[in-house]
């Protein structure tokens, strides 16, 4: 395989298609036994007892205090067996901390699974090239699932896992048969665009992706809710476990001094260096981490820790940095959103549907079409194109097997069991086809009765809550008469109001929450979406800025994005 290892490359390779590296800086290690997960379960910030086997969770383990200890992810392979997936750097510590508070407990810790190498596959067709090499169609991995494959006759695991913001997986498997499995992918990853990754690029994805690494943007000394770890590594609603009670407290009472979160710089700027100190005049900004130029916003952009009044996204300071005037936004991490595998598989449906009208030539646009349902196996779209342009070439046979795929994804799928019909016929398959058509008829017939059931199901439902919001809004009302400022009474009215499309009453009781209780982040998205309801732009505009800043402080993530998104929207040109 020809190996271009410059970083442009190396970076497209990755949003584009797919890229590989050895992971020689992390390991697997493993728990196993009847207690493993009640005992993680105490030590752990995740909830590790609600995993079923495959599935998976990141974690971590944290001091009383709430300060970081170490995180991994854990991967759920048996009712008593699991993977840990760690940095290098971050194993003995990770082990120690969790052997800390073994006695009695039946379990064993492995911190390394002996001659285990660890490959990494990121990019939107990495799924795709699983399913080339297995002969199998995978379907979506959730995140950190775990699956145990065969390639070409030698035992693989699947491990779930971006490190770029892409789609991810780490693959682990017996040293003895590297080479073969190694020869296997670089084989089948020719037709999906494979090749090697390397740090420099492997960093620029991370950081564009808002991932912080141990040692570099996060250590022991800092509390966990300053690293943004809380969004994927904490279960609130878990028992007890060594920290809870200060990120139960921060959660519900506030948000850290300092918290991770993006800056770009302005064009043309000299990169941020690490664990510089930001200044906005005399006071302390924060400090910078992890920084790279950002080829997807063609901008130096960095990690940094930022002080809670600035947390506002969208907000361009003057600030200096070891002295040195620069002019910097803050941002939302990640960076780069990327593109989901089924917007993919739509654009490519649609290019090659451009593609069919244009020209007679029927091959470009099947090679789009294949393309599009090797990224998305379930776009049943993309399938029932395929077919009918694979027919129009005589193709009967791949056709009727295509169809047969989509049926085995999705039983219930009527336009495949109707083409299957349509091919049989086609290849004067008379019994098939009828069997087919049969098969159609009757998914017909049932889909008609589950929406019916459904129907009255959707009625009955409304009615009981409809029922109970009349319940809710009397106590609400006389709640308010005794305080008229009350924030739940007031929020829930607001909100009934709102979901009943009577936006005029819900101003007032929003309004009253938002003028009282500044930091209620979900009262500012309620009266904002109140607003555009009532065609007040202009004014939910104004109430977004303030609940982004409101949310910014208290670290309310979910709708921080939210009214950051209807923001935009709003602030567009189009709009």
């Amino acid at each position: 395989m020809t190996q271009d290892l410059t970083l442009d490359t190396e970076y497209r390779r990755v949003r584009e298609t797919c890229g590989y590296f050895w992971m020689e800086t992390w390991q697997v290690g493993t728990i196993e036994g009847k207690d493993a997960f009640s005992y993680l379960q105490t030590q752990t910030t995740n909830d590790c007892l609600a995993l079923k086997t495959r599935e998976g969770c990141a974690n971590a383990i944290v001091t009383r205090k709430g300060n970081l200890r170490g995180t991994f992810t854990l991967y759920k392979t048996g009712d008593e067996s699991a993977f840990i997936l760690m940095e290098r750097m971050q194993a003995d510590q990770v082990i120690a901390s969790l052997q800390e508070f073994h006695f009695r407990e039946a379990f064993t810790f492995t911190k390394e699974i002996s001659g285990y190498c660890l490959l990494g596959l990121q990019g939107p067709k990495s799924l795709a090239l699983l399913n080339d090499l297995t002969g199998q169609v995978l379907l979506d991995f959730k995140t950190c699932e775990n699956r145990e494959l065969n390639i070409r006759g030698h035992k693989v695991w699947a491990l779930e896992k971006s490190l770029t913001g892409e789609t991810g997986f780490v693959l682990a498997f017996d040293e003895s048969v590297r080479a073969q499995v190694f020869e296997a992918i670089e084989d089948i990853g020719k037709a999906v665009g494979l090749g090697p990754v390397e740090h420099e690029a492997m960093d620029t994805l991370r950081i564009e992706a808002g991932l912080p690494i141990f040692g570099l943007d996060m250590d022991e000394k800092m509390l966990l809710p300053e690293t943004g770890l809380e969004h994927t590594a904490v279960s609130y609603h878990k028992g007890c476990y060594t920290g809870q009670e200060v990120i139960a407290r921060l959660k519900t009472y506030g948000a850290p001094s300092f918290a991770l979160m993006g800056i770009v710089q302005e064009e043309g700027a000299l990169p941020l260096q690490h664990n510089a100190e930001m200044k906005l005049g005399s006071k302390r900004l924060g400090v910078v981490k992890s920084s790279v130029y950002s080829p997807s916003l063609e901008r130096n952009i960095a990690l940094a820790y930022i002080q809670k009044d600035f947390r506002s996204p969208d907000q361009t300071l003057d600030v200096t940095v070891e002295g040195q005037p620069y002019k910097i936004t803050t941002a939302l991490l990640p960076f780069y959103q990327p593109v989901s595998n089924l917007a993919r598989a739509e654009e490519l449906h649609g290019q090659a549907m451009e593609l069919y009208k244009k020209d007679d030539n029927l091959d470009p646009p099947i090679a789009l079409l294949r393309e599009a349902i090797a990224l998305a196996p379930k776009f049943a779209l993309g399938y029932e194109a395929l077919g009918v342009l694979l027919s129009k070439q005589k193709k009967l046979d791949e056709a009727i097997a295509l169809m047969k795929r989509l049926v085995e994804i999705d039983p219930s799928e009527i336009m495949a069991h109707s083409n299957l019909s349509v091919y049989y016929m086609e290849q004067g398959r008379i019994e098939d086809a009828e069997a087919e058509k049969g098969e159609a008829t009757a998914l017909q017939f049932e889909k008609i009765i589950e929406e019916k059931q459904k129907e009255r199901a959707r009625e009955a439902q409304t009615k009981e809550q409809e029922a109970e919001r009349e319940r809710q809004v009397g106590m609400f009302q006389q709640v308010l008469e005794i305080d008229p400022i009350d924030q739940v009474a007031n929020f829930g009215l607001g909100t009934i109001f709102f979901e009943r499309g009577k936006y005029d009453e819900a101003l007032v009781p929003l309004e009253t929450v938002v003028e009282n209780f500044k930091d209620y982040s979900a009262a500012y998205l309620a009266l904002g979406k109140t607003l555009e309801k009532l065609e007040r732009n202009d004014d939910a505009e104004e109430v977004y800025r303030k609940g982004i800043a409101a949310a910014s402080k208290k670290g309310d993530l979910m709708p921080l994005r939210d009214m950051q998104n209807r923001l935009n929207k709003l602030s567009s040109p189009a709009s």
